[in-house]
């Protein structure tokens, strides 16, 4: 989509929560506003009165940002570039920020990042957007997280916000904190890294793992699967067990470099192969050049030329 103005416009700690970084930036296409009615701030537990454009009635896709920083530092400013690059190119961004390490942990972070979530896609129509063209995209730490809340959200009773998701985006993520703290150790940087901390410890690092709660899945699958098989096969019943294969992940792209010595691209290239066996569509992207930070702080305003990652995440953010 093409706009004809190249100003882009932002509104600025839009809050999801009740803590201090709690907040997200919204960054809109240019010829589009928020109009504001008389509550400042929205949540997902507030009701808000739908109001018309200012600019013309067609609704765009939002990306939703969540960064890295080792769950210990971040702040929205630093990936302004993207945002507003992402905004002229006619998408509504929302760039999160989360509480850090030490004050919570990554799960609580998740949980934040998942409450992010549900409150930008709640308010979608208010900054212009459709919510079912929402897509979650994360960089490093931020990609974990995202799968995290993902995986927390499929917990959850109630009917899921996130359901509305086009797609999970993930570059250059941590996926396996296992396979990460060792490859941090070898590189001599694990016990400089808030990583573990954060995580809460080794005895952690599995179930705050996407990778693994996802391979568990799949072996449980694999388990149930069988047993129904040999139940069939004796006149049993069958006994579904949609819990075991039911997964939140919506379409998932995976972002990743052959030159990324900070996060190797095994970590994306096995959660893609994990998220193929229990059938959730995922495609996996190894590009040949890029460092690790450049996939989220390397973006130009325009008429500055985009990298290829950069180009290839604007029309999948698009599609």
């Amino acid at each position: 989509m093409q706009f004809k103005e190249t100003r882009v416009s932002v509104k600025k700690d839009f809050k999801y929560g009740e803590d201090e970084r709690q907040k997200f930036d919204v960054y809109l296409p240019p010829a589009r506003s928020i109009r504001r009615g008389k509550k400042d701030d929205y949540d997902d537990d507030d009701e808000y009165e739908e109001r018309e454009e200012e600019a013309e009635n067609v609704r765009v896709p939002m990306a939703v940002f969540v960064h890295g920083g080792v769950w210990a530092s971040g702040e929205r400013w630093q990936f302004a570039p993207l945002a507003h690059r992402l905004a002229e190119e006619g998408i509504v961004t929302a760039v999160i920020s989360y509480s850090l390490y030490p004050e919570k942990s990554a799960k609580a972070q998740a949980e934040e990042v998942l409450k992010a979530l549900k409150c930008a896609i709640m308010n979608a129509k208010l900054f212009g957007a459709d919510a079912s063209r929402t897509h979650l995209v994360g960089h490093s730490a931020g990609s974990h997280l995202c799968a995290m809340a993902l995986l927390l959200d499929e917990e959850e009773t109630q009917k899921k916000e996130s359901e509305k998701l086009k797609s999970f985006v993930g570059m250059c993520g941590v996926y396996n904190i296992e396979t990460h703290y060792e490859y941090e150790d070898k590189r001599g940087v694990a016990m400089l890294s808030t990583m573990g901390r954060a995580m809460g410890g080794r005895e952690k690092f599995k179930e705050m793992s996407p990778f693994h709660i996802l391979e568990d899945r799949s072996s449980s699958s694999s388990s149930s699967s069988n047993s129904k098989s040999r139940s069939s096969d004796s006149g049993g019943e069958d006994n579904d067990d949609d819990d075991v294969t039911k997964s939140s992940f919506p379409k998932t792209y995976l972002f990743t470099s052959d030159t990324d010595i900070v996060v190797p691209k095994r970590e994306s290239e096995d959660l893609h192969k994990t998220l193929l066996k229990i059938g959730v569509d995922s495609e996996l992207s190894v590009y040949d050049h890029g460092t690790h930070g450049e996939f989220a702080l390397g973006f130009k305003k325009r008429p500055k030329p985009l990298r290829a990652f950069h180009r290839d995440l604007i029309e999948l953010l698009h599609s």
